[in-house]
């Protein structure tokens, strides 16, 4: 169920993309926040960011959030899954300090790469990797 579940999100992302952002707008709009939100969209400038941020964020934790379920279900062990949260969370740390890097910097370029990495992250290629490390015993305690 949730490999159908982080298939059809995939597959309909831009759908759920244009709904997580009617919904941030209009949920930021009755908070009086949307100027502000705009503008720190607007202030990334167009060549950096096409999709509003806050729903582009949404789909990228659903679709995390799915990952890490199927990973769940999938390993062997607690401890390879507790592996697996921390790389994720490196990937989220690394992103935001590329996209920061790149902000003071303002290095479109860097910017790019950020978000090539993000696609990455926000795929099935991490789960099918780590299904496959973990499996041949990578994250097991070494037996003597």
């Amino acid at each position: 169920m949730l490999l159908l579940a982080l298939l059809l999100v995939g597959v309909y992302n831009d759908t759920l993309i244009l709904f997580f952002t009617a919904l941030w707008r209009q949920g930021l709009a009755a908070a009086g926040l949307r100027q502000q939100t705009e503008a720190l969209q607007h202030g990334l400038g167009n060549n950096l960011s096409a999709r509003f941020l806050p729903a582009a964020a949404t789909y990228s934790g659903l679709y995390v959030g799915l990952c890490l379920l199927l990973l769940r279900l999938l390993l062997p062990t607690l401890a390879q899954w507790h592996l697996a949260l921390r790389l994720y969370l490196g990937a989220l740390v690394l992103f935001v300090a590329m996209v920061v890097l790149s902000k003071l910097t303002g290095a479109a370029w860097a910017y790019g790469i950020s978000r090539d990495f993000l696609d990455f992250v926000v795929s099935p290629l991490p789960v099918a990797g780590l299904y496959v490390l973990f499996r041949t015993g990578y994250g097991l305690p070494a037996s003597d």
